[in-house]
Formats: structure tokens, C-alpha cells, sequence
């Protein structure tokens, strides 16, 4: 996790884009960033410092944005001088998406993963079967040629007048179609679902409904393995139960 410092030591950054600064709103929601703040109500900022080890980052999801931002938040500006790289999005008033079961958030959800778009040309993202390739032997079965967003945390997934849409593509990953909604599922069942009942939730897309078995089940051993291996580093307490659960249910 990456330790947040104050956004006043990028002030004057900021306010070449956003013009003077009269309301600033901590964000504490996300690891990677040491900026992450909400200006005038208007602007979301994060940033990291030039020399950051994950600076990377930053023009991963510059690059990527134009390409999601109908399912995230628009770009509005970057700035990488004195020191910083920052990125101003459009801020979005919204809610963290809610997993529990019954959750009316959950077919927002499945309407905006339809409409992910394919993973664009010209753009540096992970490989699956690489990303993987720790936790599987058969890392190979996740290759594919879609876009994936794999971090299903519920705090980057805000609901919007109604609408489901997808923050911090900082790892936006090529690979399988089905990739996100299997992602998701191990979210789903450390919200309380049951295995079944979170394979039928991401069945209502076809790219999961259509997954060869084999595959699916490979990527479910995969989750247990990696949710593991975080272990107290986790987002969520259970994760690693749930993956292991649903890694269980497969094999049966």
C-alpha cells in the first residue's frame, strides 16, 4: 500500500488545471496512489511522485482512458512536472457498488461489464497467462484478446444515477473474455453468495456462460492460490476463503 501524503505539496500543479482550489476532499479508498483527493467538487486527482516505483501507472491508465472512460470517468488533464505525475478526472457523484445478495447494484454491474470494450491496439497492458503464471501451470487457458480490469474491488465500482461505472484502470490486463466476470465472482461470495449462486450472477454474461469449463476452473484453483499469497495484505478478510471455496466448488 502506498502511504498518501498531502495534495497542498502538488497545489500549485493542480490549480493550473482546476483553477484556485476553494474545497479539497481527501480520498482514502485505493492503495496505489499518494495523491488522491477530490478538488471543488469537480475534479478527482491522483498522483505519485516522479521517482515512485509505480509511477508506471499513471501513463497506464493515460493511455487506457479513452478507451473505457464510456464505463469509467473521463480524463480531463495530466500533469508530470516538479516532480509529480498526477491525473484530474472528471468526478463522479456517486456509491460504492454493493455486492450483497439481492443488491440492485448487481445488474448495473453485469450491464456495464457488456459493454466493456476490446482491449485496443497500441496499448501496453499485462498479459493474462503471464499475470497468472505464479499461481497455475495452465496460465496458458487464460490468454485472449479482451480487456480486462481485474481489480473488483466494490470501492471501484460506483453506481451513478443508476448506472455502474469502472474506476482505477491502472492494471488493465489482455486475456480471456471472462476474465472480469470470474474476477468478480470471488468478490461475490466474500459478500455472502454461495459459489452457485455468484457463477449464476456472472452467467448473465454470455462470455462467462459460454467459458470452456476446463479454463474456468484452472482460473478458480489460480484465485485460491493468489488470494492466499496476500493473505493479510488482502482488501478484504475473506478473500481467501472465498476463492478457496470457490475453487472447491469446481473441482467437486
Amino acid at each position: 500500500m502506498t502511504e498518501r501524503t498531502s495534495w497542498r505539496s502538488a497545489q500549485e500543479l493542480i490549480e493550473k488545471h482546476t483553477g484556485q482550489i476553494t474545497s479539497a476532499r481527501s480520498v482514502n479508498e485505493g492503495y496505489n496512489s499518494e495523491i488522491a483527493v477530490v478538488i471543488n467538487e469537480t475534479t478527482f486527482v491522483k498522483g505519485l511522485r516522479a521517482d515512485h516505483p509505480r509511477v508506471w501507472t499513471q501513463e497506464r491508465e493515460r493511455q487506457i482512458n479513452p478507451h473505457v472512460c464510456h464505463v469509467s470517468a473521463a480524463l480531463l488533464w495530466s500533469e508530470t512536472s516538479a516532480g509529480w505525475d498526477l491525473n484530474g478526472f472528471e468526478f463522479l457523484d456517486g456509491h460504492p457498488a454493493t455486492y450483497l445478495p439481492g443488491s440492485h447494484d448487481l445488474e448495473r454491474i453485469v450491464a456495464m461489464v457488456a459493454r466493456w470494450p476490446s482491449a485496443p491496439a497500441g496499448v501496453e497492458m499485462k498479459q493474462a497467462p503471464l499475470r497468472w503464471a505464479s499461481y497455475s501451470d495452465r496460465a496458458d487457458l487464460f490468454a485472449g484478446d479482451c480487456l480486462s480490469h481485474t481489480d473488483w474491488s466494490p470501492s471501484n465500482v460506483l453506481i451513478v444515477h443508476g448506472q455502474a461505472r469502472m474506476l482505477d484502470w491502472a492494471w488493465p490486463t489482455k486475456g480471456a473474455c471472462w476474465l472480469d466476470p470470474a474476477c468478480w465472482i470471488v468478490w461475490l461470495i466474500a459478500s455472502g453468495h454461495t459459489p452457485e449462486q455468484a457463477e449464476a450472477r456472472a452467467c448473465e454474461l454470455r462470455t462467462f456462460a459460454t467459458a470452456p469449463k476446463e479454463a474456468v476452473s484452472a482460473f478458480a484453483a489460480a484465485q485460491a492460490a493468489m488470494w492466499e499469497d496476500i493473505g493479510e495484505h488482502a482488501p478484504h478478510p475473506g478473500l481467501a476463503a472465498a476463492a478457496a471455496n470457490w475453487a472447491k466448488y469446481r473441482s467437486a
